[in-house]
């Protein structure tokens, strides 16, 4: 999945230089292509994309129809937008729901917003509310995360695995036991009300004995429990506090070694998260990597309305 990818103000410009150093390739080709749009130009000179791949806005709501225009003339290929900002930046707020709606107007490909989400305490969580509204109106698909320390790294990881899904390396000629496409991510993501996204990874440890003297039933099971094991983990670890009780649907990836992905793994993991809420809809798939030494599960649930509080 190939995304035009955006970064408004320094945080959302400072992961948008992540996903350009980090993101994945296939194919050699990478799958984010990455810009970014600041008003303060200290900011925009500490950002590490190429001059051209930069955008300086004058004031607080300055006007990025030109910007918009020239990315969206680049002969690349793009198959949806993703914006990303914080809810604490005025600047980086306003200019994301404008970047949203422009593109929306002038392409037909999803938009996805991605914002981080300040603590939520009682004091705040109305504006916080009022500015999801307006990201959500904006654009086609929300995806929320709380916007603590370490939060880059985990919007790096998630979005390399949701970028993965409908890929084929020709070099590797490998495709999932279950393809999942671009289409069906965004049919998953989809909804009223917003996303949130966890995610789990396991390094694999290699073992002569268990090559050697396990049988292949022991192996499957092994590799069946480590699958459920992801799941759990990436459940308890989501972007934001959210009531996933009630969300709409979910999309559960797998990516990694191949032979460490079994059905049976894939299919009670399914299980687990239809147990949460009978009416929800699970879309799901895998990305077998070779050479992998580790296997990785994200787990997005959308659609959902309230947010929890510990």
């Amino acid at each position: 999945m190939r995304l035009l990818t955006i970064g408004t103000g320094l945080r959302g410009a400072k992961i948008v230089e992540l996903l350009n150093k980090k993101g994945v390739k296939v194919n050699r080709v990478p799958l984010f292509k990455c810009f970014a749009v600041l008003n303060n130009e200290e900011h925009l000179k500490s950002i590490s994309l190429r001059d051209e791949r930069k955008y300086y806005v004058h004031g607080l709501r300055g006007d990025v129809s030109g910007f918009v225009n020239s990315i969206t003339s680049l002969y690349e290929i793009f198959e949806g937008s993703l914006v990303i900002t914080s809810l604490e930046d005025d600047f980086g707020f306003l200019t994301s729901v404008e970047i949203c709606e422009k593109l929306k107007n002038v392409t037909e490909d999803t938009v996805i917003s991605l914002a981080l989400v300040p603590q939520l305490d009682t004091s705040s969580i109305g504006e916080i509310k009022k500015r999801i509204r307006g990201l959500r109106e904006a654009s086609d698909i929300l995806i929320l995360f709380e916007g603590g320390v370490g939060v880059e790294r985990k919007i790096l990881e998630v979005m390399n695995l949701v970028a993965l899904a409908g890929e084929i390396d020709l070099k590797k000629r490998m495709a999932g036991e279950v393809v999942v496409d671009t289409s069906d991510v965004f049919n998953a993501l989809k909804s009223d009300g917003f996303a949130i996204a966890g995610i789990a990874e396991r390094k694999i440890p290699f073992s002569i004995r268990n090559i050697l003297f396990k049988k292949e039933s022991e192996l499957k099971a092994q590799r069946t429990k480590r699958m459920i094991e992801l799941t759990e983990e990436a459940l308890n670890n989501v972007s934001i506090n959210g009531d996933i009780e009630n969300s709409k649907s979910a999309l559960l990836l797998f990516a990694g070694k191949p032979d460490e992905i079994t059905m049976e793994g894939l299919y009670t993991s399914i299980s687990m998260i239809e147990n949460i809420n009978r009416d929800i809809i699970v879309r799901y798939g895998d990305y077998p990597i070779p050479g992998s030494r580790k296997l990785s599960a994200v787990l997005v649930f959308s659609g959902i309305r309230k947010f929890k509080f510990a």
